[in-house]
């Protein structure tokens, strides 16, 4: 009769023990899972990415207003509903500096030819 598990290895010699399947040998077969799962989700990943970026450059084909190339001041100096100020910290925004620094802003304003109040 054959015995399975734990009994064999008590039964069998040093050498069959040695043989026997350990813990750490299927947990190196899990991580070998683990490896596989994290594979698959990073070609998920790409593989949204890819068509994010396949959609956005079919969104700017349809409307170049949407290219960050073709976005400049002229959205900021047409609106007339803005003071110099508000176009100034609009400036300061479209290229990542937070307007922060009032007097900077207001040296910039008097500089460009109107008053901080403007």
């Amino acid at each position: 009769p054959r015995v399975l598990g734990a009994a064999a290895s008590r039964r069998a010699g040093p050498a069959a023990r040695a043989a026997a399947p350990t813990a750490a040998g299927r947990r190196a077969f899990s991580g070998g899972i683990k490896i596989l799962e994290d594979k698959n989700l990073a070609a998920e990943e790409m593989y949204w990415h890819q068509e994010d970026e396949r959609l956005l450059k079919k969104m700017i084909e349809n409307d170049a207003s949407l290219d960050p190339r073709f976005q400049g001041l002229s959205g900021i100096a047409d609106d007339s509903s803005c003071t110099l100020t508000d176009k100034v910290k609009l400036v300061f925004i479209k290229h990542g500096i937070p307007p922060i620094n009032k007097a900077l802003i207001a040296d910039i304003v008097t500089l460009a030819g109107g008053s901080a109040g403007k």
